[in-house]
Parts: structure tokens; C-alpha cells; sequence
């Protein structure tokens, strides 16, 4: 099928996006704009009007909540947050979910097919991606490529920015210095996020 994108050229514009130093919310928009200027759509504005920096306070206190009540085991050494459809009552959702592995190879998305830190309420479903979903899930020309860019953008901006300004690293900390990063599609495409230092 042909799109009215070019892969690389948006996953580019993603990376520099993400190595930037702009709030969550001002990558997104800026994405999102990008985006515009190939394509006229309907819902670019509401798309550019989501908040994902609220989102992002509510999924740092998720993610404090799981390593508090399940602590990261000393093995661990790289931390997964895994994007993926999943069908409830006849409805897809977005869901995303944290891991860790003990192994973390860059470049090698391998590692995170061996997870040993399972925390129970490791799913979230989070509400903001599912709106994205719903917004752009009647465009038959494009729907499929930004269902690929778009879930990516929001997941690695918000933990990025999480990362950036966590203010108590001890929880993650307790026995290495750092703890690898990284957030994408279960089947798909995954970005290294920076480290937690």
C-alpha cells in the first residue's frame, strides 16, 4: 500500500525529536506537524490538542506504583515498556506494559524476549493512546502507518521525559548504577530511551 509518508523520513524526524530537549507535549505537536505537511487530514488539529504530558504524570505514578510493590530484582538490568493491541469484549485497546530482562544487547531487540521481571500489574491502558487510536483508525490511505509511528512517538516521548525528570531514581537504583531503557512494539519497531542514571 502507499502511504502519503516516507518510513525513514519520519522515523528520522522521530529520533531527532526524541534527542531533543523539548517537553513531551512540544515533540508531539511537533510530530504531529510534520505529519500535516504531507497530508491534509481531519484530525490533525485534535491529534496536535492531545495532552500527553497529563498522561505522562498519571504513567510515572504508574510506573513508581509497580517497582515500589514489585521490586526490580539485582539481575535486572534493562527495563522494556512493550506497546500492543489487545481484544477485550469484542473492542481493541492499546495496552502497554513494563518488563525487565537480566541480558541487554544495543541495537538488539532480542534481549526483551527473555524478561525475568514480570510485575504483576505490569498492563495500563492508557487513555490518551487509545483516543490517538480512535481518531485515526477510519483513514484507509494512512491508518496503518501511523498506527506504526504514532503509538512509538507517545510511548518513547512521555517515558523519555519520565526518565529525564524522575525524581527518585533510588526506586530503580537499589543495585546498579544505571538501568537500560527501551519502549516499542511488541512485533515491531523499538527505540532505546536514554538510561536511568
Amino acid at each position: 500500500m502507499k502511504y502519503n509518508f516516507d518510513h525513514d523520513t519520519s522515523w528520522d524526524y522521530f529520533l531527532k525529536l526524541l534527542k531533543s530537549d523539548l517537553s513531551v507535549n512540544e515533540r508531539w505537536i511537533k510530530l504531529i506537524e510534520f505529519h500535516e505537511k504531507s497530508a491534509p487530514k481531519t484530525y490533525w488539529t485534535k491529534l496536535k490538542s492531545m495532552d500527553l504530558s497529563a498522561e505522562k504524570e498519571l504513567l510515572n505514578g504508574w510506573l513508581g506504583e509497580l517497582v515500589t510493590k514489585s521490586p526490580l530484582p539485582a539481575s535486572v538490568t534493562a527495563l522494556w515498556i512493550g506497546i500492543f493491541k489487545h481484544m477485550q469484549d469484542e473492542k481493541e485497546m492499546y495496552v502497554i506494559y513494563l518488563s525487565g530482562a537480566d541480558t541487554y544487547t544495543k541495537g538488539d531487540i532480542d534481549w526483551a524476549a527473555d524478561l525475568t521481571y514480570l510485575p504483576k500489574d505490569r498492563y495500563a491502558v492508557p487513555g490518551t493512546l487509545n483516543e490517538i487510536d480512535r481518531l485515526i483508525e477510519k483513514d484507509k490511505t494512512d491508518y496503518h502507518f501511523l498506527d506504526w509511528i504514532l503509538p512509538i512517538a507517545y510511548s518513547a516521548f512521555i517515558f523519555e521525559e519520565i526518565i529525564r525528570t524522575m525524581s527518585d531514581k533510588k526506586l530503580f537504583l537499589h543495585h546498579k548504577p544505571e538501568l537500560l531503557f527501551a519502549t516499542g512494539h511488541d512485533n515491531g519497531d523499538y527505540v532505546d530511551l536514554s538510561a536511568i542514571r
